[in-house]
């Protein structure tokens, strides 16, 4: 999460299983750039940091993507100077370091190994702030963050993202698509030089979108058209999709569970998020069937249960629709 107005920096490839390559406090300050300061441990003891990788890219004028996959090897705690404005886009992988900024807390703890569950933020940024980062010693970090400068978001025809509150942090729950561009950002293909730059904008843009469009939606008002307690009953319904509570069940039986009528809570739904119930909630099947396959490694079969799907083709071919993968390209192997 360093500054975006350095240049870009890069460190070597990671290497297949442990991470090897080691980081000690020159190269880290070199890297991070002015302001940086190294609380603990003492840097003068010049004792590897971390092991593993971290780069910052500037992909384009204001747009910047800075990935890490490292472990550290020791306790430590850092403290950063901020100077860019803007919005910081962040998904992490795997870790629960403590990072703050302006005193904020950002909470991103996505655990660890196979239990690790990917979480993302979007925070504003609109003057100087202090970076703060605590990390035990024996932990993995892997986490994509993009910084959005002014410029950009206004060529980009994003110049009302710029209109959030300074230090507001919306969280976002990355999709399975999401989590497999962060992982293709952070182990890129065998590409170089312009052709790399090309394939990580077009990956960051994606991120971009799923993540303003989810956090944007929380941002804005309730539609006119629809009471206050008709949309808190929506937004209630909504959520119970999402956790699975509705799973297989027909829309009349939804509707009782919510003590309305059908036609109506129906016509409620899709003025609020612009889709029917039950295309919410097959596409919350499906994430719960991608999230099964990536975390836990399961069957396709078993994901086509999970999903709703009798047949194998029909999943595969719903799933390939919604992610642009399928299943067994997003299969992580037990």
């Amino acid at each position: 999460m360093f500054d975006a107005s350095h240049p870009a920096r890069r460190n070597g490839p990671r290497h297949a299983g442990r991470l090897t390559r080691t980081i000690r406090p020159g190269e880290l300050a070199a890297t991070v750039g002015d302001g940086h300061r190294q609380l603990t441990p003492d840097p003068a003891q010049d004792a590897p940091l971390m092991a593993g990788h971290f780069s910052l890219a500037r992909l384009r004028e204001g747009l910047y993507l800075h990935c890490t996959d490292i472990e550290h090897l020791r306790d430590m705690q850092t403290r950063f100077a901020t100077r860019e404005h803007g919005l910081k886009i962040m998904l992490k992988l795997e870790g629960n370091a403590e990072v703050s900024f302006g005193g904020l807390p950002l909470g991103l703890d996505a655990g660890f190994g196979r239990q690790a569950r990917p979480c993302g933020a979007v925070l504003a940024l609109h003057a100087p702030e202090d970076f703060e980062r605590r990390a035990r010693a024996g932990t993995r970090e892997r986490m994509v963050v993009l910084t959005l400068a002014p410029a950009w978001l206004e060529a980009s025809g994003l110049d009302s993202e710029r209109s959030r509150p300074h230090l507001s942090l919306l969280r976002w729950h990355p999709s399975a698509r999401a989590i497999a561009l962060a992982e293709q950002l952070i182990r890129p293909d065998a590409l170089s030089g312009d052709l790399l730059g090309l394939q990580q904008e077009s990956r960051a843009l994606e991120l971009i979108g799923e993540a303003l469009a989810q956090t944007g939606e929380r941002m804005a008002a309730p539609p006119a058209a629809l009471r206050p307690a008709e949309y808190a009953r929506v937004s209630r319904l909504r959520r119970r999709l999402e956790q699975g509570e509705f799973d297989g069940m027909a829309l009349d039986g939804i509707a009782q569970a919510c003590a309305c009528n059908a036609s109506t809570l129906q016509q409620h739904f899709r003025l609020a998020f612009g889709t029917t119930i039950v295309d919410y909630l097959r596409d919350c099947r499906l994430q719960r069937a991608a999230d099964a396959l990536q975390r836990c490694g399961v069957s396709v079969a078993r994901a086509a249960e999970i999903a709703g799907y009798s047949s194998q083709a029909n999943f595969s071919t719903a799933f390939r629709r919604r992610f642009g993968l399928t299943p067994k390209q997003l299969r992580t192997p037990l």
